[in-house]
C-alpha cells in the first residue's frame, strides 16, 4: 500500500518536473530569435548599426556594422562600409573592411577590401581582392578601443572649440 503511493509520488513530480522544462525551452526558443537582427531582401539601409545579437544582411547596406556576437551576408546582400564583429561570413557582396576573430567568404560569396582577422577560409569559387593582415583577438579590441577614444577626443576637441567661439564673441565689458 505505501509502497504503491510513493510510486504515484514519484510519476506526479517527474510530471510537474516536466512541465516546468517546457516552458523554459520555449522561453529559450524565443531568445534566440529575438537575438538576431535581419536587413531583409529588398532593404536598403543608410548609417550606422550598432548592435549586440546577430546579423544577417539579405538586402543593401550603405554604412558601419558592428556586433558583438556575428555577421552573416547572405547571397542577396550587399554591403559597402567596415564590419567589426566576433564572426563574420560572406556569402553575397562586400566592398570595404572587415575585422574579426574569423572570418568566412562562401562560394557565392566576394569581398573587395581588407580584412583583419585570427582565422581566414575561403571556399572555392569565392572571390576576395584586397589585403588580409593577421591579428589576434586582442589586437581587434585594442584596435576598438582606440577608435573609441579617437572619437571621444574628436567629440571634446569640438566642445572645447564651441566653448572658446563663444568666448570670443561674448561682449567685452
Amino acid at each position: 500500500m505505501f509502497k504503491a503511493k510513493k510510486k504515484i509520488d514519484v510519476i506526479d513530480s517527474m510530471k510537474n518536473e516536466t512541465k516546468t522544462q517546457i516552458p523554459e525551452v520555449s522561453l529559450v526558443k524565443e531568445e534566440r530569435a529575438l537575438k538576431e537582427t535581419l536587413i531583409a531582401r529588398g532593404a536598403i539601409l543608410t548609417g550606422e548599426i550598432s548592435n549586440e545579437s546577430d546579423v544577417l544582411i539579405e538586402g543593401s547596406v550603405v554604412g558601419d556594422i558592428r556586433s558583438n556576437r556575428s555577421i552573416r551576408i547572405g547571397r542577396e546582400g550587399k554591403v559597402q562600409g567596415t564590419l567589426i564583429a566576433e564572426k563574420i561570413t560572406i556569402n553575397g557582396f562586400l566592398q570595404g573592411r572587415c575585422q574579426a576573430a574569423a572570418v568566412t567568404i562562401l562560394s557565392q560569396g566576394r569581398l573587395d577590401g581588407d580584412i583583419q582577422a585570427g582565422e581566414l577560409s575561403i571556399e572555392r569559387g569565392g572571390i576576395f581582392n584586397g589585403n588580409s593582415h593577421y591579428s589576434t583577438d586582442q589586437t581587434v579590441n585594442d584596435n576598438e578601443k582606440t577608435l573609441q577614444e579617437n572619437v571621444t577626443v574628436i567629440s571634446k576637441r569640438v566642445t572645447d572649440n564651441e566653448v572658446s567661439v563663444v568666448k570670443e564673441k561674448s561682449p567685452k565689458s
